[in-house]
């Protein structure tokens, strides 16, 4: 119970991180967004510790249930924020975010989710798999989040209908250079724990079910990847495919996992 009491302290961080935000736009103060991003560090923070206690306990990475997938989920998700959206101080961006991880934290704990079963016997492989997947997907849904305040500051900008609360959003060319760095992060991430899938499923049987849905969401991002300087695609075509992308994975991730044998032990 002592672990669970930290994911609830993250999800209200998190959640006083969206507040924030809101007060941030209907105010237009120009400082609030340093507050945002204390919030979800101390959310980041305390979803580390839930993390940890929770490893300690069981003796493995916490991706054991559909609980710890979630909160590691939650995890990635504050983190790529704090490492890329931070950094470009783009608090819109941890706005967004924030409610995300609130919802998936209070959920995870309010859902009867948190049923302990056994990994399958394939040793640390099996933890940095997920690891790293879950890592990407974190990355991944940022860079989701950046490409939906892209569609929507420039449609408001071919509206011309421009409010006073427009001009705390950020600049066109730095939610681009954010966007453009997750989708390759969250795509060499997304590779290699795909990799080390591909290597874990040779040593039983294969799982047919899960490669085919992995190998179509690899080429979804791919073709992303590849869009602007190959396929000519504008760029905002490439942030619709990052938010339909996304809510695909999202949508389809535990269902498919559900139907896969290599994954009953664990979801």
């Amino acid at each position: 119970m002592g672990e669970r009491l930290w994911l609830g302290v993250a999800g209200l961080f998190a959640f006083l991180g969206a507040l924030r935000g809101a007060y941030m736009f209907g105010s237009r103060a120009n400082g609030a967004g340093r507050l945002v991003d204390l919030f979800l560090l101390a959310a980041w923070g305390s979803q580390t510790l839930f993390l940890y206690l929770r490893g300690r306990t069981i003796g493995h990475c916490p991706i054991t249930n559909l609980l710890e997938t979630i909160a590691f989920l939650g995890w990635a998700l504050l983190l790529m924020y704090l490492l890329v959206g931070s950094a470009y101080r783009l608090s819109v961006l941890g706005f967004c975010t924030a409610p995300v991880v609130s919802l998936l934290d209070f959920a995870a704990l309010i859902a009867p989710i948190d049923q302990a079963k056994p990994l399958p016997k394939l040793g640390w492989p099996l933890e940095v798999h997920g690891t790293v997947l879950l890592l990407a997907y974190g990355a991944l849904g940022i860079g989701a989040v950046a490409g939906l305040l892209y569609l929507f500051e420039d449609r408001t900008l071919k509206s011309r209908r421009v409010a006073g609360w427009f001009y705390t959003f950020p600049a066109l060319g730095d939610l681009l250079v954010v966007q453009r760095r997750l989708l390759n992060l969250g795509f060499l991430l997304l590779t290699a724990g795909l990799l080390v899938g591909v290597l874990l499923s040779g040593r039983g049987s294969w799982d047919w079910v899960k490669l085919f849905w992995s190998l179509g969401v690899w080429l979804l991002y791919l073709v992303l990847v590849c869009a602007r300087g190959t396929l000519g695609w504008s760029q905002r075509r490439v942030a619709q495919g990052m938010v339909w992308g996304f809510l695909f994975v999202m949508l389809t991730f535990w269902l498919i996992n559900s139907w896969s044998r290599a994954h009953q032990f664990r979801m």
